[in-house]
């Protein structure tokens, strides 16, 4: 019993610790680059590919977006670009809340649920905080 009790404390300390040691940004750390790359359900189709521009280019109008850009994949000739891909999306933010107010935004969440992801098979997103 004793041994449980020493081994559960220990799981708890180096759970604490590694929860404690992540690094935590503040909103205000510096500017948020939204990443957003798109499979569709109709991969490769030109027509697909244009009617989800156009959907996304709706929120780039958003109060809290310093900047917008998407396009279509390049294919690359190299191994390490991976041109798989339909669509991608970057979107600038000036810190981690507008980030957030902008996922939170009704008009967000009406355009990605009613004319984006009918089209979408896959979708994979990184957002990193510019370096000063």
């Amino acid at each position: 019993m004793k041994r449980m009790t020493v081994f559960t404390l220990l799981v708890c300390a180096l759970t604490f610790t590694a929860a404690s040691s992540a690094e935590v940004v503040p909103s205000t750390a510096g500017r948020i680059h939204h990443v957003v790359i798109v499979w569709l359900k109709d991969h490769g189709s030109s027509a697909a590919r244009q009617q989800y521009i156009d959907a996304t280019k709706s929120l780039s109008k958003l109060p809290m977006v310093s900047s917008y850009h998407v396009g279509a994949a390049l294919p690359g000739k190299r191994d390490v670009v991976d041109s798989s891909y339909d669509v991608a999306i970057v979107a600038t933010f000036e810190n981690a809340q507008a980030l957030d107010e902008y996922s939170r935004h009704p008009d967000h969440d009406k355009v990605i649920n009613e004319r984006m992801k009918p089209l979408v098979d896959k979708v994979i997103v990184y957002d990193f905080i510019e370096a000063p």
